[in-house]
This record gives structure tokens, sequence and C-alpha cells, in this order.
């Protein structure tokens, strides 16, 4: 064997097993707007946003949350799909805060570990309005050309 091919092998090895890590500032992660467990009926669920049942362990907890979405965020995608995140906090664009509310609820509607197992958006109506705000300001900005 060649030494060039015995130091380029560990290199290698080590490139491959090397996870991309992104450290997000929370601040940028809305709140949900609201706890789990609020107003339990007694089969599993409680009131979310608009008195929408959901799970009653949803929202889940914000710091597991948070490692989450910077998992999702370093390796560009959540269970295979795809997602944008600015982690700057000086990116505060219609489109920045969009990518990032949009980010955060693909990470929590499959929060369990399956596509579409997780907590629903009616957990999290903080989030989910952050998206739809900057969801018609950029629909906007487009229709007036900017």
């Amino acid at each position: 064997m060649r030494p060039s091919t015995i130091v380029a092998l560990p290199v290698a090895i080590a490139s491959a097993s090397a996870m991309p890590t992104v450290s997000i500032d929370p601040s940028l992660i809305p709140d949900f707007g609201l706890m789990a467990g609020q107003d339990p009926n007694g089969s599993g669920s409680c009131a979310g946003a608009n008195n929408i049942l959901i799970p009653c362990f949803c929202p889940p907890d914000r710091e597991e949350f948070i490692e989450k979405v910077n998992s999702a965020v370093a390796s560009g995608n959540f269970l295979g799909t795809p997602v944008t995140f600015n982690v700057n906090p000086l990116a505060q664009s219609n489109k920045d805060k969009f990518d990032r509310a949009t980010t955060c609820l693909i990470v929590l509607q499959s929060f369990n570990g399956t596509r579409g197992v997780g907590c629903p958006a009616a957990s999290a109506p903080t989030i989910l309005n952050q998206q739809k705000r900057f969801a018609n300001l950029l629909e906007r900005d487009l229709s007036h050309g900017s």
C-alpha cells in the first residue's frame, strides 16, 4: 500500500463521520404561544389554539424542540423534508422570518420522529401566525414587484 493511501483513508473516515452542527440563537425561534396540558378532556386531548383539540403533550419541551430545530437546520432537512433557516440574528427580512417559522412547523409536526406524527400547528399559534403573516407580506411584495 502506498503511504498516501494510508494517510488519506483516516482523513476520509473522519470527515464522513463529522456531522454538521449549528447553534441557533433561541430568540430566532418564536414561543409556542401555548403550554402543554391545558384543559384536558379526559381522552388524551387538550385545548389548542381556537379550541382545536391537540395531544396533551403538545407543544413539546422548548429546549428539546430547539435541539431538533438545530439538528434539522444543520442537516438541511427534517425527516427528508428540506428546511431553510437563516441563523444570522441580523437577517430579519420577511423571507427569513417566513422560512424560520416554516422550519419550526415542519419540526413540530413530525416531532416524534415520524413524518406527520408530532404536534399540530394549533399547538403553536405564535409560530403559525408568524408563518401566515410573513407569507402574506411576501405575497404582497411579489404582487408589487418588490
